[in-house]
């Protein structure tokens, strides 16, 4: 954002302006966004569909032979959308590490840009005052830092939708299960597989409060 008084960027959550103190109006469009234009972040966002409900646990079988039969069963049947809880760990992986871009950063690149810029400028018109190399500067540094922020949400945003969509496929499937009893977070295979060699080796010996017996 920048400060309607002085110019100056505000970064995101600060409530005022730390060079002249105006107060920052967050939520309101600002000067520069109006400049370089929507970032259309939030478009996408409300294109994104609504999350699927989950379908009703059914009752845990109390009997250690029926789990273990019931455990396979899941497993395979789950087996059909394996890929895409690697590519749900992946689209999570890369939200993670998503990282907002630094001023910092941009202001010495940005610094640095023009300063070559001026050096060029200077040597076909000496009379160049320094003041014009600071004002380029700050439009500089300004205009690349705000089109970086709104590419960023862009990508977030593009990426929760992804998210979305993959959730939604899943949670599909997941409704159509018969006799489900497994959390959806439970139905991974490779979680699957690790409850069916805890329930044969005796290490788990209840699931959801019930007692297996046998």
């Amino acid at each position: 954002m920048i400060c309607k008084k002085c110019g100056c960027i505000i970064e995101e959550g600060v409530k005022e302006c730390t060079f002249c103190g105006e107060p920052a109006e967050a939520g309101q469009e600002d000067v520069m966004t109006r400049f370089v234009g929507d970032d259309g972040a939030r478009q996408i966002l409300e294109s994104m569909p609504q999350l699927i409900a989950l379908q009703r646990l059914e009752d845990v079988p109390p009997e250690k032979e029926r789990m273990l039969s019931e455990l396979h069963r899941l497993q395979a049947y789950f087996a059909h959308i394996r890929g895409k809880y690697a590519t749900l760990g992946d689209l999570w992986l890369m939200r993670s590490q998503s990282a907002e871009p630094q001023l910092s950063n941009y202001t010495i690149g940005g610094g640095i840009a023009t300063l070559f810029f001026y050096l060029i400028l200077t040597g076909f018109f000496p009379s160049v005052p320094w003041t014009f190399f600071f004002v380029v500067w700050l439009g500089v540094t300004s205009v690349s830092y705000v089109q970086a922020g709104k590419a960023h949400e862009r990508r977030k945003a593009k990426l929760e939708v992804d998210i979305r969509g993959i959730e939604n496929e899943m949670r599909a499937f997941y409704n159509q299960a018969e006799h489900c009893f497994l959390p959806f977070d439970y139905t991974d295979p490779k979680i699957i597989r690790e409850l069916i060699d805890g329930v044969q080796s005796g290490t788990v010996t209840s699931f959801r409060e019930v007692n297996l017996q046998g």
